[in-house]
């Protein structure tokens, strides 16, 4: 048995090796200077890294890129892939009223089974993005429920669409 194949067997034996950590996830962005200014000034992410066509973001501890170079774009009615957000109720609600004032329409509160809420809302490129929030939402009885997978018919994924928002005045 030559070496490479003595190291194909070992590899196959012992299984994947661990990762250290999930450095970033990269999104496919339409406009990077509109991209760094929603997720810099709308999600409140640390900018990191800029360059030409591409930008990383800190937010909540996890990495984000966006790009201009080499994308896809997501089609009408995906919801997959997305990326989330954990967050508390308090932030659930603030983040729906920011994203109401920057003029960035999200979708009704709803649940899978009745504990936690979920939000879905886009960055300017269509890119979906989620707030999860596992308890302590008020749910109401009426709140849309969601299959175990997906949002099901618990609301329009596609009326989060937008070509137009603003950065509102804080005072």
């Amino acid at each position: 048995m030559d070496t490479s194949t003595a190291s194909v067997t070992r590899a196959a034996q012992s299984g994947p090796p661990q990762f250290k950590f999930l450095d970033h996830v990269s999104l496919s962005c339409r406009d990077l200077d509109e991209g760094v200014r929603f997720y810099r000034d709308v999600l409140g992410g640390e900018l990191v890294v800029q360059e030409s066509a591409f930008a990383l973001f800190n937010i909540a501890g996890a990495r984000v890129g966006i790009s201009t170079a080499g994308c896809t774009f997501m089609e009408p009615g995906d919801e997959y892939p997305h990326i989330a957000f954990n967050c508390d109720a308090d932030a659930l609600v603030a983040m729906k009223n920011w994203l109401t004032a920057c003029g960035v329409p999200s979708t009704n509160f709803w649940t899978r089974s009745g504990v936690e809420t979920l939000m879905f809302f886009r960055d300017p490129s269509g890119n979906v993005i989620e707030l999860f929030c596992e308890e302590g939402h008020d749910n109401e009885p009426d709140m849309p429920r969601g299959p175990a997978q997906g949002h099901g018919s618990a609301l329009n994924i596609d009326a989060t669409r937008y070509s137009d928002w603003k950065i509102p005045d804080v005072t």
